[in-house]
C-alpha cells in the first residue's frame, strides 16, 4: 500500500496526475501502480504521470509516464502543465528552465496560457503506406502525420494501432496524427502510444503537423491547431530550427490516494 499526495491538472483536455518528487520518493519502476494511478474507473484518472524532481542545471526536472506505465521522452501539454504547477507551488520565475530528457526546454507564463519551446524537430521523412503519404518527424517523440480530407471520418481507433507499430516507424514506434486544413485553423486528431489511444489534445503531435505543414505548404507562424479539448498555437521561425507551443493549462483538483 503506498498513499500519495498528488494534483490533477490539465491542457487542452490533455490530463496528467502531478506528484512533487523532489524527496525522490516515487516508486518509478512500479509500471503497475503508474497504471492504477491513471486508471479511470480505480484510480484517479489521466492520460500520464508527471514527476517534479530536482535538477542542477535546470530550475527543475520532470519525468513522464504514459498511462501505460511506460516512460516518455518528452510532453509538451505535460509540460505546460507541469509550468503551472511549479507556479502553483510558488516556484515563480519570468522564464522557467524545465530539464525534460537529455533536453533543457525554457518556458514562460502568459496570462492565462503556458509558453513552452519545444526545440527543432527532427528525422524528417515520408513513407508511402497503403497508398497514402505519411510524414514523420520526431518533434521530442516520433510522430507519424496524415493529412486527409476530414478527421472526423477516420477511424482512428482502427487505424491508430496499425500506424503506431508500423516498422518502418523504428522499433518504438510513432504517435499517429491525422489533420485537416479547416478555415484559418488545422484540425487534428492524435492516437498516443503509451496511452493506446485518442486523447483530447497531444502538444508534440501539434508541433510535428505545423512543422511538417510549415515545410511541405508554406505555412505561416502562427498555426493554431484545434483538438476536441481547445487550441494550440504553435509558433516557429523560418528555419523551424526554433519551435514554441502555447496553450492552456490548470489545476483541476488535488488530493491523497492509498493504493
Amino acid at each position: 500500500m503506498i498513499d500519495l499526495s498528488f494534483s490533477k491538472y490539465e491542457g487542452a483536455g490533455n490530463d496528467f496526475i502531478v506528484i512533487d518528487d523532489r524527496a525522490s520518493f516515487f516508486p518509478v519502476r512500479d509500471a503497475d501502480l503508474i497504471r492504477r494511478l491513471c486508471d479511470r474507473r480505480f484510480g484517479v484518472g489521466a492520460d500520464g504521470v508527471l514527476l517534479l524532481q530536482q535538477d542542477p542545471e535546470a530550475d527543475a526536472r520532470m519525468r513522464i509516464f504514459n498511462s501505460d506505465g511506460s516512460e516518455a521522452e518528452g510532453c509538451g501539454n505535460g509540460t505546460r502543465c507541469f509550468v503551472r504547477f511549479l507556479e502553483d507551488l510558488g516556484m515563480c520565475r519570468a522564464c522557467y528552465r524545465i530539464a525534460v530528457g537529455g533536453r533543457i526546454l525554457s518556458a514562460e507564463l502568459q496570462g492565462g496560457q503556458v509558453r513552452v519551446e519545444m526545440g527543432a524537430v527532427s528525422g524528417w521523412d515520408c513513407h508511402s503506406i497503403d497508398g497514402q503519404d505519411i510524414h514523420f518527424v520526431d518533434s521530442g517523440v516520433p510522430h507519424a502525420v496524415w493529412f486527409v480530407p476530414d478527421v472526423k471520418e477516420i477511424a482512428l481507433h482502427e487505424v491508430g494501432p496499425i500506424l503506431r507499430r508500423n516498422p518502418l516507424f523504428g522499433p518504438r514506434g510513432a504517435n499517429v496524427n491525422v489533420a485537416t486544413v479547416h478555415g484559418e485553423c488545422v484540425h487534428v486528431r492524435t492516437f498516443e502510444r503509451g496511452v493506446e489511444g485518442e486523447t483530447l489534445a497531444c502538444g508534440t503531435g501539434a508541433t510535428a503537423v505545423a512543422a511538417i505543414g510549415a515545410r511541405l505548404y508554406g505555412w505561416d507562424s502562427p498555426v493554431r491547431i484545434r483538438y476536441a479539448g481547445g487550441d494550440l498555437d504553435i509558433h516557429f521561425d523560418g528555419s523551424l530550427n526554433r519551435i514554441w507551443m502555447a496553450g492552456p493549462a490548470r489545476k483541476v483538483f488535488e488530493g491523497r490516494i492509498s493504493l
